[in-house]
This record gives structure tokens, C-alpha cells and sequence, in this order.
């Protein structure tokens, strides 16, 4: 079973999430709470419905399972602070409490995290989080989800890092330079002066360092310096000079980069990481081919003259591998920066419920800081420059006496390499947004209140731009509200083109192409139609295992509206239709929840069940490969539905199938449990 959780919380995720607990009544959601009370009104026929899916559920409350496809729907926040922080008077709030502390509640209901900033950690946590395994040891760092050094390569997984990589470091390091690029421009004049006033004092009188350093303590200490030192413009809308420019994507629909439309905040970025990783990819494919992406469809297998045979080339092997031997380190390295560079933003903008964290570091790094203020007006410069001399030349030569002096530390106490990393020191106790996002959905699932879905689709964007786009701008950049409105806003042919109302004059004619490629679509689908009952019939008849894990994994009519969370999700075994089913015993503790199989439709009997607690490995797998998922889902215009491998202690597999929100049943599965997980 699993580790009793209520007594001795493994981790500090576990402790946050066991600490929320005040009740019997599971946590305080939006739904649960006055609509006087938050402000807000809600479709009473909605409410009434998500009682008695509540009801039917009977063990967990539906926060909006059934809602995914309209977030407008959902309540807002899904989850609030009060009920959730530990209240020894929270029972005693009476109606003429509530009026009477009318003040208070912007506090008492603060959000946990907005409902799209939640939807943004699940979005990025359901791609980066893969693959976890149980481990009995607790990390330095407390926090479950640490990267193990003997992690497995994928590439895949290469592929999410990189992406992690623009979201994280990539973005941040562009928004700085951005800023750097403004204060260079003497577009906003009075700042810039304000800047060069300050810096040329400081190099007067020899305390360039401490000044530096006050700065970077009143940043960290003081958040609302931030807008005031380096006020906000979108990056989008920067040009390499500081100008204003109009973005690449010509209109300021999001805050990304490239200023893009997006249905929910965040989405902008990750396809952009999502692009530019393509790029990457494209660009190697051209250097191995020699011809430029654009031409790469047209590439042959062989080509003549330029390359030599392979039988002939005696570095192709030993190069290749030493780049693939590499390339497990690399990807290592790319996740512990990522995760640094968001253990950094979340200590500077700490969320709940990690705020002591925040309180913590702002002493710690106000006292380091403190030093070398103090330091950097006492001691010369001229030290601090051979100080500084002597550390590289002892770094060059000094290889013997850091080996010595590290494998006696090896030997003596193998694990103090961890202990001098900065998760487990200045930042301990900070996470990163995987860590923050499963300690969210541990909080939901210690209340009975699982998260749900982030909504979703791939409905066409409108060109427009974002509502708030452009505010304050003129002011800030000194130019004209006309320039600011001419930079945010599409052109009208731009407009025009992407809601497809072109004139029909210009509409171009049907190609010969296009007309190929249709019918090429309608064989490609006779073939996979019957690629697929083929796999249905061998299913049936036990003839091939691999049929029966393909079977059912394009769907193409839309989910069962009961079953589809979140105690219910439809899924296959062994080829056969049924459902995955997570429930609790009696005293609905977590040490007792399930997860069972219900084969056929309907029927609430479980042909197997599992302890959630017993599980020590989960695993994402597809449900096809990659090559063939591009072409069946281009053929049959469906989605494709992946499955779960999960491992037990005693080494029983269960393989499921065609697993109608995947995503959303493995973060169940990790959340509810008390086990402490490696990401793999």
C-alpha cells in the first residue's frame, strides 16, 4: 500500500497538498461557494447538472469535466483559497460573517492560480511529463519529479526539451534583450536618462558592483520595482533598433514573440516552441542533404557525386556515435536549465501555496546581496580583479588537487555534489511548474475535486488583435496612438485573407494537384479502413497482440458524454471496449483508491482492480508510431488515442489502449497516490 501520507508526507508536495484538508466536505471550489459571494453568476441549470453529475459520481465533485470544449462555462477560479489554507474558525462563517468581513473577501478568495494560468501548467505538464517511476528515496530538493542522472533518450523527449528551452529560457533571454534594446534607443528618453544618470555616478566613484547588486536586491525583494525599472511592452512589437515595428505575424493578438493569435492564453508560445523546433529539424535535414528545406520533399534516396559510399566513409559510424552518446547528456543538461530558469521565476513571482518560499529567499538572497554590496565598496577593484585571476588559473591548473580533494568528498559522503546545487540551498523548497502543477492536482485530489480538462480545439483563429493590445504604449514608447494602433492592428488585406473572405476574382482555381491529392486521401482511407478491420478481426481471435493494441485508436464520432471523466474513462484491454475506473473504499481515503477495468458498455462490476498505491511506474505510450499516425490521422480526419503502461510492485503489467483523455487519467493516477516520483 501506499506510504501513509496523513502521518509523514514524503515530500513537501505531499505535505501542501495533505495540509488543504479541512473537511470531510472536500475543498472549496468556485461551484461550492455563494455566486453573491464570488461576484459572479452562473447558469443555474449548469450548476444543477454538475450537482447531479456530482451525485453520480458519488466519491469526487466535477468541477467541469464535462465542459471542456467551452471554458467560458467553467467557474472562475476553479479552486480558491478559502477551505484549501488550513482555518480553524472556516466552520464558523455565518451570512452575517460573510457581509460583515465584506472587505476580506478579495482575500479569503483569492485564487490558487487563474483558471488560464492553470490551463497553461496542465497544457505544458501533460507534454513534458511522460513517463514517471516510483522511487523510495526522498531528493534533497523534497519535490518530487526530479530528472534522474541515468534518465532514458528519446527523442521525443529531446524534442519536448527543446521546446521547454524556448519557453523558458529562450523567451526570457529574448524579452531581456528586448529590453536592453529599448533602454539603448532613447526612445523613452527620461528612463534611459535616469539609467545613464545613476551609471555614471557609480562609475565615478568606483561602485559599479554595488550598484549593480542594490539593484538586483530591490528587484528580488521589492516586486513592484520590476514594472517600474523595466515597464512592460511586448516584445512583439520591439524592432531590432527600438523602434515600434509591426509584428512578424502582422497583428498583436498574444504577448508571444511573434505577437500570434491564440485561443487561451500561453498557447502562442508553445507553438512557437512547437515551430521552432520544426525549424531546427528542417535545418538538419538540409545540412545532411545539402539542400535547402524547401526542396527536401524532392530529395531522392540516393544522389549522385558529392557523398561518399558508405561503406567507403570510416568516420560515419564513430561519428555518429559519439553524437548520440552525447546526446543523453545534452538533453540532461537542457532540462536542469529549464528547470532552473523556472525555480528562478517562481521564487521571484511565488504562487500559492508556496509562498513561504518566496519569504525565505527574499532573506537569504537579501543577506548574499547584503555582502556584496558591502564588499564591492570595501574592497579595491584591483583585488577583486586578481581574486578573480586567480579562481580561472586555478580552475586550468588546478585539475590534480579538485580531483583529490572530490573523490575524498566521494568517498566520505557520496551525495554532497547535491547538496551544493542551488535547488537544494538558496532555492530549496521552490518548484519547478511540473512540480507546482502536480502539487495543484494533488490538492485537487486530496479534496475529492480533480482538476479538469484545459480546454481545448482546433477551431481557426480569428486575425485580431488582443483586446488589451497596444494600451499605454504611446505613452511609454513616445509615439503616436496612430503608430500603436497601425502596429497592433492587421492590415485589411492581412484580415481579409486569414477569415478567408478573399474576393472571388482572386480565389484561386482548383489545381490538377489538389484534385491528386484528393483522391490520393480517399485510397489512403479505403487502405486504412481495411488495415483496421484486419486488426479487428486478428483482435478478435487472439491471432496478433499488436492488433489488439491498435485497435480502436483512431476515433473518429465524438466521446460518450457520461463516461468521459472524472471517475469513467472510456478505454480498450486486449483489443476490447470498456473503461478505466478510478474509485475509493468506504472511508474514501486515498489509501484505498482503485483504479479497475469495466469491460462492455455499461455495468459497474470491475473485472480487476489495482491499489493506486501499489503502482510503481506509469508510462505514456502511442498508440501508433509516428510515421503512421501523421498518415492515418491525415486519411481518416480523426483523433489518435494513446494508451498507459503501468507497472505494479510485483512487476504486472496493464497495457491500455485507444484512452479517451489520456493525459488526464495519468495525472489521477500520479496525483492521488503517496508515492514520490522520478520523471524518466
Amino acid at each position: 500500500m501506499a506510504p501513509d501520507t496523513h502521518n509523514s508526507p514524503p515530500t513537501l508536495s505531499h505535505k501542501l497538498a495533505n495540509d488543504t484538508v479541512t473537511n470531510n466536505d472536500a475543498t472549496t471550489t468556485a461551484t461550492d461557494l455563494d455566486n453573491n459571494h464570488l461576484g459572479t453568476q452562473h447558469d443555474p441549470s449548469t450548476h444543477s447538472r454538475r450537482n447531479r453529475e456530482t451525485q453520480d459520481n458519488g466519491q469526487v465533485k466535477d468541477l467541469g469535466w464535462h465542459e471542456v470544449g467551452d471554458s467560458a462555462n467553467l467557474p472562475e477560479p476553479l479552486l480558491a483559497k478559502k477551505g484549501l489554507a488550513p482555518d480553524p474558525d472556516g466552520n464558523k462563517d455565518t451570512d452575517d460573517d460573510v457581509d460583515h468581513d465584506h472587505e476580506n473577501n478579495d482575500e479569503k478568495l483569492a485564487p490558487v492560480v487563474t483558471n488560464e494560468e492553470l490551463f497553461t501548467l496542465l497544457r505544458r505538464f501533460n507534454k513534458n511529463i511522460n513517463h514517471v517511476k516510483c522511487t523510495h528515496t526522498t531528493p534533497p530538493s523534497n519535490f518530487d519529479l526530479e530528472i534522474p542522472p541515468d534518465e532514458t533518450f528519446t527523442v521525443f523527449k529531446f524534442r519536448t526539451r527543446l521546446e521547454q528551452l524556448y519557453m523558458t529560457i529562450g523567451v526570457g533571454l529574448v524579452s531581456a534583450y528586448k529590453h536592453l534594446v529599448r533602454l539603448r534607443s532613447w526612445q523613452e528618453w527620461r528612463r534611459t536618462s535616469s539609467f545613464l544618470y545613476i551609471y555614471a555616478m557609480a562609475w565615478y566613484f568606483d561602485a559599479l558592483l554595488s550598484t549593480l547588486f542594490s539593484m538586483l536586491l530591490v528587484l528580488a525583494v521589492y516586486p513592484p520595482s520590476r514594472g517600474i525599472l523595466f515597464p512592460h511592452a511586448p516584445p512583439a512589437l520591439i524592432s531590432e533598433t527600438g523602434d515600434l515595428k509591426k509584428p512578424m505575424t502582422n497583428v498583436l493578438a498574444s504577448d508571444s514573440l511573434t505577437g500570434a493569435p491564440e485561443s487561451h492564453p500561453g498557447e502562442a508560445i508553445e507553438q512557437e516552441a512547437h515551430s521552432f523546433v520544426n525549424a531546427i529539424v528542417e535545418l538538419a535535414m538540409g545540412l545532411a542533404t545539402g539542400e535547402s528545406p524547401e526542396k527536401l520533399a524532392n530529395i531522392k534516396d540516393k544522389t549522385g557525386g558529392d557523398f561518399t559510399e558508405t561503406e567507403h566513409d570510416k568516420t560515419k559510424k564513430p561519428v555518429s556515435d559519439v553524437v548520440w552518446e552525447e546526446a543523453l547528456p545534452v538533453m540532461h543538461l537542457i532540462g536542469v536549465m529549464a528547470d532552473f530558469w523556472e525555480r528562478a521565476g517562481n521564487v521571484l513571482d511565488p504562487r500559492w501555496p508556496f509562498g513561504e518560499a518566496g519569504k525565505r529567499f527574499r532573506l537569504v538572497l537579501g543577506g548574499l546581496l547584503g555582502v556584496l554590496i558591502l564588499g564591492g565598496l570595501v574592497v579595491p577593484g584591483w583585488l577583486i580583479v586578481k581574486g578573480l585571476g586567480f579562481a580561472v588559473g586555478f580552475l586550468l591548473f588546478g585539475d590534480p588537487v579538485i580531483r583529490a580533494v572530490a573523490g575524498r568528498l566521494d568517498r566520505a559522503y557520496p551525495v554532497w555534489r547535491e547538496y551544493l546545487s542551488l535547488k537544494t540551498t538558496l532555492l530549496k523548497g521552490v518548484p519547478t511548474n511540473a512540480q507546482l502543477t502536480l502539487t495543484l492536482l494533488r490538492i485537487g485530489e486530496r479534496n475529492y475535486a480533480p482538476i479538469p480538462p484545459p480546454p481545448g480545439g482546433n477551431d481557426p483563429l480569428p486575425m485580431d488583435a488582443h483586446p488589451t493590445a497596444g494600451e499605454g504604449l504611446d505613452k511609454l514608447l513616445n509615439v503616436s496612438p496612430a503608430e500603436v494602433d497601425h502596429a497592433i492592428q492587421p492590415s485589411p488585406q492581412a484580415k481579409e485573407e486569414a477569415d478567408g473572405n478573399l474576393r472571388e476574382k482572386k480565389k484561386p482555381k482548383p489545381h490538377m494537384k489538389d484534385r491528386m491529392l484528393g483522391g490520393a486521401k480517399h485510397i489512403a482511407r479505403g487502405l486504412v479502413n481495411s488495415v483496421r478491420g484486419a486488426d479487428r478481426a486478428a483482435a478478435h481471435v487472439n491471432f496478433s497482440q499488436s492488433a489488439k493494441y491498435r485497435a480502436g485508436v483512431v476515433r473518429t464520432g465524438p466521446l460518450p458524454a457520461k463516461c468521459t471523466g472524472p471517475v469513467r474513462f472510456p478505454a480498450r484491454r486486449d483489443g476490447k471496449r470498456g473503461y478505466a475506473v478510478i474509485r475509493y473504499g468506504e472511508a474514501r481515503e486515498v489509501d484505498e483508491a482503485v483504479l479497475g477495468w469495466v469491460s462492455g458498455e455499461e455495468g459497474d462490476k470491475m473485472d480487476w482492480s489495482i491499489d493506486i498505491g501499489d503502482i510503481q511506474e506509469i508510462q505514456k505510450i502511442g498508440g501508433l508510431g509516428w510515421k503512421s499516425k501523421i498518415l492515418v490521422g491525415w486519411a481518416m480526419d480523426g483523433e489518435i488515442t494513446d494508451g498507459l503502461l503501468i507497472r505494479d510492485k510485483a512487476g504486472t503489467e496493464y497495457h491500455l489502449t485507444a484512452i479517451s483523455f489520456r493525459d488526464e487519467l495519468f495525472n489521477r493516477l500520479v496525483a492521488i497516490g503517496g508515492q514520490m516520483w522520478e520523471s524518466w
